[in-house]
């Protein structure tokens, strides 16, 4: 690879370049970039005179004294006429005028260019360029998560604030799927201030997502979305129009997910009432969105993932008979956490390992005489649906099951001991 200053006048546009074919002249070939693309020639012609200095270097090959540009044909054409030495054509002559008075170029400047001689070589260069990703051998462009990424880091805009502040919030949240968002797709969703308001939400002045309503059943409606993104139930083709996104808005009404907005007297909302006074939002997981530790330490890798799979991934709908399996997994781990730091009980079943845990946080003041009790309770040997017991003959019976209410009770009545276990004092 090989590169060479090389005198802006010596550079021909070629009359042969793909993106017009066979043009006869360089002065055709500059023609018709200025019919085809005459609003991002100027464009990229102030960005020129605004930086001034050429960050790609333009690929050419050696014809007689001269070089024809096999790629960066449009920015030899607006250096060309930025430094004096053709130009533009009549109907943009005016709105030139003004840029090349600024002398950013001269007719004697010389340019940086990559120079090959083998035409073979060229057509290989050029192809990983303009031809997409081809397989990977070309350049990947940029998702929207990518431009937002350079645009954060540069101090630029994003194209979709509100997607982003959501996929920030999921993340600090701990819901474990927040990358694979399409933000286009949740961005024509929650774009209107209204829908802001139905899902609790708002962008502060920095641009950081703000809750205006109860945090819990933010996060669970924005869950609820991103499920849907993630899983293809809902996509861009669903919310491209507003009878989409009102019937979409409409099923989450329906399932007590969104929060009333302020409507002037007499005026008309696009969203059915129903949606206006939500009901209370249905448990869908049995960990409920907001709990979590308040930092996940060294060792408790398998107990995290284990966690946020029955926080976002078990659902009551799909997967019922799964939930009780790996929760009682989940107690397991954590009780065996806990006693790494504390001196273990003689007795090594499971139920008298996490009552001896149980006692320990007594004596640390973590539990009061009341939570000790109806901790020993729900862990004793009984026939309750609502007891450690239950979890394990889901586990070992061919029959027994457990109902949902009787696993949210559980939850809650283990709730404040599991998280003592991962150290949340």
């Amino acid at each position: 690879m090989k590169f060479q200053d090389i005198p802006i006048s010596s550079l021909t546009v070629n009359p042969r370049n793909d993106r017009h074919g066979e043009m006869g002249t360089e002065e055709d070939a500059i023609n018709w970039l200025f019919s085809e693309h005459g609003p991002k020639m100027l464009r990229l012609a102030t960005d020129l005179v605004e930086q001034g200095e050429v960050f790609d270097a333009p690929l050419v090959s050696p014809k007689g004294n001269n070089f024809v540009v096999y790629d960066g044909n449009r920015r030899v054409t607006c250096l060309k006429i930025l430094s004096g030495i053709i130009e533009p054509p009549t109907s943009y002559a005016e709105k030139f005028d003004t840029l090349i008075e600024t002398k950013a170029f001269s007719k004697t400047m010389l340019l940086t260019c990559q120079v090959e001689k083998s035409a073979s070589k060229i057509d290989e260069i050029v192809s990983r360029r303009h031809n997409g990703t081809d397989g990977g051998k070309g350049q990947l462009s940029w998702d929207p998560r990518a431009k937002a990424n350079h645009a954060g880091r540069v101090g630029g805009n994003t194209q979709y604030p509100i997607s982003e502040a959501i996929e920030n919030h999921l993340n600090e949240s701990g819901y474990p799927r927040a990358n694979q968002i399409k933000r286009s797709t949740l961005y024509r969703l929650v774009n209107a201030k209204t829908r802001q308001t139905q899902l609790g939400i708002k962008l502060d002045a920095k641009g950081k997502l703000e809750t205006i309503a109860e945090p819990s059943q933010v996060l669970e409606v924005l869950s609820r979305i991103a499920d849907d993104i993630v899983d293809g139930r809902l996509t861009l083709k669903h919310v491209l129009n507003s009878e989409g996104v009102n019937e979409y808005m409409k099923q989450l009404g329906e399932g007590g997910l969104l929060f009333p907005t302020s409507k002037p007297s007499g005026s008309k909302s696009k969203i059915p009432n129903q949606n206006r006074q939500p009901r209370k939002p249905v448990r869908t997981s049995l960990i409920p969105k907001e709990t979590r530790p308040d930092d996940w330490i060294e060792g408790q890798g398998k107990i995290e993932i284990i966690w946020l799979e029955l926080q976002y991934n078990l659902t009551f709908q799909r997967h019922e008979a799964s939930i009780p399996i790996v929760f009682r997994t989940l107690f397991e781990l954590c009780v065996d956490f806990a006693l790494r730091r504390r001196t273990p009980p003689k007795k090594t079943t499971l139920a008298a390992k996490a009552q001896h845990v149980a006692r320990e946080f007594k004596k640390e003041a973590s539990f009061t005489q009341k939570e000790l009790d109806d901790f020993l309770r729900v862990t004793n040997n009984t026939n309750s649906p609502r007891e450690l017991e239950a979890l394990h003959r889901t586990v070992h019976s061919s029959s027994a099951s457990i109902a949902k209410p009787d696993l949210v009770a559980l939850w809650n009545s283990y709730e404040k001991f599991l998280l003592l276990c991962l150290g949340n004092n």
